[in-house]
């Protein structure tokens, strides 16, 4: 009797242990798996869709490249040797190739939509720099538009042509305080000098580096200041395999800045046989078609009278001059640059053309003939003019693209720019306003690129109270 009721407890036992605990853990098991299921089953849907959306981007923008360049090429494809399209393609193509693939990972292995979205704007960004240099008619227009687009890619960038061996600063963006971009002008490497810049000239390999513990990037770098950036790059320009400039970038005085070096080695590239397409059609007498002509400004006249028309350039000399109203292009001489003409290949010079600069508030001399006391009210006037101008286009930077494009910076940004001129006009000396509209300048510089028409035509020009 008592081994029946012992087995009949036992049973009873299995059976609720059956119902309340084998069941439901059974249950959950199922919930488990299936729930592991629909999640590798998402996570793969997701993994496609963002590998589909980054070969799509890849593809398209390939396209739009390859179409592009062949619109350069077909007004002068019938009288060029196939090795030079053949040379262009392959290049830009490799180069291109490579910057996808380091971007593309990069937006697989971070965040993809951030990734991806910061991949796109860069693209983005060096496909119209790469449209405009390729759209410019002569060497002026050629390197002025490489080094507007290199400083899209670096705090600070400039070029250094070679000049009977040395190499000599031409032109810059990016630098201020007491090395600003006319102090370029001011710069010679001997060509007995070993630095970095030498070197990428010689070797004509692009370099990237950090400056601290390098003396030969110290070298350099301390010509523009007693601050060094953290990071440098130096690109050769080369033309039928000789370098006639170097491009140096850095990532200027901000912390944690970097410097685009695949993006201005892309460019350089193009800006190399953009030059080599240029001269090409110089020698064979084409005219571009489709390059169209830079447009004259149609904002108001700013104050003073402009440089004559036809002024002389200064010839080129390994010393090169202060900064002047207009600007020498480096006259250059497939293979080689600054040296006479052969007999059989003429050099091909560019023509003098007026230097971009912002419309000058008033003529004036250099603050350095001022007393001390004068010269701190001015770089006061001028330093808050350039922080007011910075936080405009910081936060609009929508309407300033806008602007610029439709040339109607002013009617956009209308009420962010007359409370900030307000605001300077409070801060700002009188006996400064009264000479320098410091404000306007950093309008036409920060603003609108250094293009007053971008101003349009409703803009105030430059505004001197009376004292």
């Amino acid at each position: 009797m008592d081994n029946e009721n012992r087995n009949l407890d036992d049973v009873k036992f299995r059976e609720l242990v059956q119902k309340r605990v084998t069941n439901p853990v059974s249950a959950v098991g199922k919930d488990l798996m299936e729930f592991r299921s629909n999640f590798q089953q998402s996570a793969q849907v997701l993994i496609d869709s963002v590998s589909q959306i980054l070969n799509t981007v890849e593809e398209e923008f390939l396209q739009d490249l390859r179409q592009e360049l062949g619109h350069v090429e077909a007004g002068v494809r019938s009288r060029l040797e196939p090795e030079l399209r053949a040379q262009m393609e392959s290049e830009i193509r490799q180069q291109l190739e490579s910057e996808f693939e380091q971007r593309m990972a990069s937006a697989k292995n971070s965040g993809a939509d951030t990734a991806l979205q910061q991949a796109g704007a860069r693209l983005r960004l060096l496909e119209a720099a790469l449209k405009e240099i390729t759209l410019q008619n002569n060497q002026v227009d050629i390197l002025t538009c490489y080094l507007d687009k290199a400083a899209q890619f670096a705090s600070r960038a400039a070029l250094f042509v070679v000049k009977a061996g040395n190499l000599v600063g031409w032109q810059a963006r990016g630098f201020d305080g007491d090395f600003n971009n006319a102090s370029i002008k001011t710069l010679v490497f001997p060509a007995d000098r070993d630095n970095f810049l030498r070197k990428v000239a010689d070797t004509r390999t692009a370099c990237s580096t950090a400056t601290a513990g390098n003396p030969e990037v110290m070298e350099v770098v301390s010509r523009f200041g007693p601050l060094a950036p953290d990071a440098v790059c130096a690109i050769p320009l080369v033309v039928r395999d000789k370098t006639v400039a170097v491009l140096y970038a850095d990532s200027g005085l901000v912390p944690n800045s970097t410097v685009g070096e695949h993006s201005l080695e892309i460019v350089t590239t193009v800006v190399s046989l953009t030059v080599e397409l240029s001269s090409a059609r110089a020698k064979l007498g084409i005219k571009p078609q489709d390059a169209p002509a830079r447009e004259a400004s149609t904002a108001p006249a700013p104050a003073g009278p402009p440089p004559p028309a036809g002024a002389p350039v200064a010839a080129a000399a390994p010393v090169v001059e202060p900064p002047q109203r207009h600007v020498e292009a480096p006259t250059w001489q497939a293979p080689s640059v600054g040296s006479g003409p052969s007999p059989s290949q003429p050099a091909v010079a560019a023509p003098a053309v007026a230097e971009a600069q912002p419309a000058a508030s008033a003529p004036r001399s250099s603050t350095s003939d001022l007393s001390e006391a004068d010269q701190k009210l001015h770089n006061d006037a001028r330093k808050f003019a350039r922080l007011l101008v910075s936080e405009i286009k910081l936060y609009n930077e929508q309407k300033v693209q806008a602007g610029r494009r439709d040339k109607k910076l002013y009617s956009l940004l209308r009420d962010d720019i007359d409370k900030s001129r307000e605001m300077y006009e409070k801060r700002v000396s009188p006996s400064v306003a009264g000479q320098v509209d410091y404000f306007y300048d950093e309008l036409v510089r920060l603003l609108a690129d250094n293009q007053v028409s971008a101003l349009g035509p409703e803009c105030p020009g430059p505004v001197l109270s009376s004292q």
